[in-house]
């Protein structure tokens, strides 16, 4: 056997060493570990996406209460049994329809729960699509790095996003944040290809306006995805040529894609930022303006120290946002290393410009220090800011004696950074193989009880009022509206519906209320429905019935009494220690009310 042929198999083996474990691991994540969506807008999307998926276009059964009031503000009408949504950009709303169309997920029969399942199909369905970006992503990742670089780094960059649970957590949440991942790495590949071009004096324009339909359907995928394209511009400006037929093509190319979203929004709710302008509303979470049915004016006091505070908490989760990658931070201590190539060190110029707009955008819009943030969009740069941390690693090793040695001595350092990395992964199986617990719903609430339980007890005009309207939405398949903030808004939602002859039919209460905070957070975020919320473990508690427990509050009586209550009918969706409540205005089957 020939050397070269020794060396090809051994390329190839550690090839299909690789394939092997990101097969293994997607599996692990879709299947073994899987346990549901896990983030609210992911499951909010998969329901837009399958009204779109039945012919209903862009509409929702998730309705914000300030879309409400935007639309009544602005003297547009409104119909609680078909809004449209404003709040998502459309492009992985739309992926997420055609994928749900072709495998019938249209027809919620076809993937009704049986009363002993843990996981929703549908669930499944969208973290498979996820995953499958991710492992595309790897891919052009790979090649581009490649050519930046070498194949070395390319792959041990491939071998980090892989090994890294941060991603794999984010392909679980449905959150359009993969494909958003696929759709930069490619922009990224062909704005490489336009400096290879021109480093070579060829016309670089062809592939810069590719790179710009990319960054298109990017923002397209994300709205904040605008301020990298801002730095994206500012980088081409100065590096390529053309610099003014360069910088009008790309702006060009971005207004042709994002006018008819615009148009929409403005159509469907006045304002072409949609729902998401309230995002820039001060004091408050994004979640607090959501549920309000008062628009409160523009507050921009205090925003530069807003800013400048989520920046600094960006900063200092870095590391967690840029995938748990221990060596990507180091990919500002690069920015100070003299590469041989030009074209090498001006690229890393344009990614920094990138992410600097980026993450304004981020502190702009709010992305705080959670684990899987919707705005969140550090994790894009991890390949490329990790390939320049590895090769600057490389630089450093090479003038340490070991690494003169072959095998693994000679390449500890690459071998040590996989490692750290890929500890929370590992920690991961550990405790999948001790514990075999997959039946702890991420949202709080095992789906069966709304897919079944509540379904069962309502039908396709019921209208619901909850605390988890995008799981209402998704699992139960009804219109669902989130849970104003107090009673008096709650009141003022009723009257709406009412005067549209949709009446509410019930509010549904889960631990969502409450879960992640103490009793003063609740009373915060729900103020004076916080008894309702907390009403069954009262109960439980002093051995009396939840509905009879605060008999002499008004509000709660007003609401919930069994004698002269609207939603008189209490039914029981899950146990004490995951508690769903339904209280409904009309009766339901005797042997599920309380």
């Amino acid at each position: 056997m020939s050397i070269s042929n020794q060396f090809d198999g051994a390329k190839l083996a550690r090839r299909g060493i690789f394939f092997a474990l990101l097969i293994g691991i997607t599996l692990l994540y879709t299947t073994f570990s899987f346990r549901g969506l896990s983030h609210k807008d992911g499951i909010d999307q998969a329901q837009i996406g399958r009204e779109v998926a039945r012919g209903n276009g862009l509409s929702t059964k998730m309705v914000r209460p300030i879309s409400i009031q935007q639309l009544e503000s602005s003297d547009k009408k409104v119909n609680l049994n078909h809004m449209f949504d404003t709040y998502h950009a459309p492009l992985n709303v739309l992926v997420y329809a055609g994928v749900i169309k072709m495998v019938g997920g249209d027809d919620a029969g076809n993937y009704r729960m049986l009363a002993n399942d843990t996981v929703y199909k549908l669930d499944r369905v969208i973290a498979v699509t996820c995953s499958l970006f991710f492992i595309i992503s790897i891919g052009i990742n790979y090649l581009l790095i490649s050519r930046i670089f070498d194949k070395k780094i390319g792959s041990v960059v491939a071998i980090l996003m892989m090994v890294s649970e941060y991603m794999w957590q984010i392909t679980q949440s449905g959150l359009p944040q993969m494909l958003m991942l696929m759709l930069f790495s490619s922009a990224l590949y062909m704005a490489w290809r336009a400096i290879e071009i021109q480093e070579s004096k060829g016309r670089a324009f062809l592939p810069v306006i590719i790179s710009g339909f990319f960054f298109a359907l990017l923002a397209l995928t994300h709205w904040i995805t605008l301020w990298m394209f801002v730095g994206y511009v500012i980088f081409a400006c100065i590096y390529f040529r053309p610099r003014g037929v360069v910088a009008v093509t790309l702006i060009g190319i971005m207004l042709l894609f994002i006018v008819a979203p615009l148009i929409y929004y403005t159509t469907h709710s006045d304002n072409p930022l949609g729902t998401a302008f309230y995002a820039l509303h001060a004091g408050g979470s994004r979640d607090h303006f959501m549920r309000s049915l008062e628009i409160p004016p523009l507050n921009i006091k205090g925003l530069n120290l807003r800013i400048l505070g989520s920046f600094v908490t960006q900063i200092s989760y870095i590391n967690f946002f840029l995938g748990g990658l221990v060596i990507a931070p180091a990919f500002f201590l690069a920015l100070f290393h003299p590469f041989k190539r030009s074209s090498i060190s001006k690229f890393r110029w344009g990614i920094l410009l990138m992410w600097v707009f980026a993450a304004f955008g981020m502190s702009l819009y709010g992305a705080g220090d959670e684990a899987v943030d919707p705005n969140q969009v550090h994790m894009l740069f991890m390949p490329l800011m990790a390939a320049y941390a590895v090769a600057f690693l490389c630089i450093i090793w090479a003038r340490v004696p070991l690494s003169q040695q072959g095998g693994l001595v000679g390449n500890l350092h690459i071998a040590v950074v996989v490692l750290i990395t890929a500890g929370p992964l590992i920690s991961t199986l550990f405790l999948l193989s001790r514990t075999h617990d997959n039946t702890n719903s991420p949202i709080g609430v095992n789906p069966v009880s709304l897919n079944r339980n509540l379904a069962d007890v309502t039908d396709e005009n019921t209208l619901i009022v909850s605390d988890q309207p995008w799981a209402i939405a998704w699992y139960a398949d009804r219109q669902s509206i989130w849970m104003p903030l107090n009673s008096e808004q709650l009141e003022m939602l009723e009257t709406i519906a009412e005067e549209q002859q949709t009446p509410v039919s019930g509010l549904h209460f889960t631990m969502a209320s409450y879960q992640d905070g103490d009793i003063l957070d609740s009373f915060r975020v729900n103020q004076d429905l916080s008894p309702i919320a907390y009403s069954p473990w009262m109960a439980y508690m002093s051995q009396s019935k939840s509905r009879d427990l605060f008999a002499s509050n008004p509000t709660v009586s007003k609401l919930i009494s069994p004698i002269n209550g609207t939603y008189k009918h209490t039914i029981i969706l899950e146990n004490l220690f995951r508690p769903s409540i339904y209280y409904s205005r009309n009766a339901v089957t005797p042997n599920m009310e309380e």
